[in-house]
């Protein structure tokens, strides 16, 4: 399954800033860190769901580097962002935005400036949807993490007027664009989210055949099995 094919007037311009930083505040309740873009950074719009199976592969790379404790998780959740935008948790759902100075990032216009969004819940995001995949690779269980015995969403439209009326998908977030795309992934015949058979990183490649993220893990694979191989055979 395709999302192009299943979405096809799926359009959702987004906005990323060219650097993010974290700020920690305390508004009513505990101090919380938010990821915002970074003073002086640049304004870049794109269309998100033009290339959605790099950012779902993207999306699952990072799932996976922060469940299994990476320290450099802070760093990668900015580098993420800084290529594909904040998530928009919660945009489908019309939250009440604002521009009082008064009240914490997330509550700002989205994708302004301003806005930002929790770490932790960002990070969440992707721990969910990587353990998700895990069980569609048969690793890991429903019972392990209940949070993960599903994927859902809001899903709305518009019908346009005329002689050739079109179905338009009205898609507020990033954060729908990846469970979009990911479910349509996940449950095609030819599925492209691959594991690097060397380093065990997330990647998409359409290939059937593809088994190494990139020519140097191959390489470096080869030159393991092929050292491994030797010393059986001296033994």
């Amino acid at each position: 399954m395709d999302v192009k094919t299943v979405f096809p007037n799926l359009n959702v311009m987004w906005v990323r800033w060219s650097d993010y930083t974290l700020v920690t505040s305390k508004f009513s309740g505990p101090r919380v860190s938010y990821l915002v873009p970074a003073p002086g950074a640049a304004e870049l719009r794109f269309n998100c769901a033009e290339q959605s199976e790099q950012l779902v592969a993207d999306a699952l790379e990072l799932g996976r580097q922060l469940l299994i404790g990476t320290p450099e998780g802070e760093r990668l959740c900015a580098t993420f962002a800084a290529r594909h935008g904040l998530l928009g948790l919660g945009a489908e759902k019309d939250p009440p935005f604002t521009s009082d100075p008064a009240v914490p990032p997330c509550y700002h216009p989205l994708n302004s400036r301003e806005y930002g969004e929790d770490i932790g819940l960002f990070q969440v995001f992707f721990m969910e949807l990587y353990q998700h995949f895990l069980t569609t690779k048969g690793e890991v269980t429903m019972e392990a993490n209940p949070a993960v015995l599903d994927i859902s969403g809001l899903l709305s439209y518009r019908l346009t007027s005329g002689r050739t009326p079109q179905l338009v998908w009205q898609v507020k977030s990033m954060e729908s664009v990846i469970r979009l795309s990911y479910a349509a992934m996940v449950t095609g015949d030819k599925p492209g989210l691959r594991v690097c058979k060397n380093c065990g990183k997330v990647y998409y490649n359409s290939h059937a055949k593809s088994e190494f993220c990139s020519a140097r893990c191959r390489n470096y694979y080869n030159v393991k099995v092929f050292r491994k191989n030797k010393i059986i055979s001296e033994g």
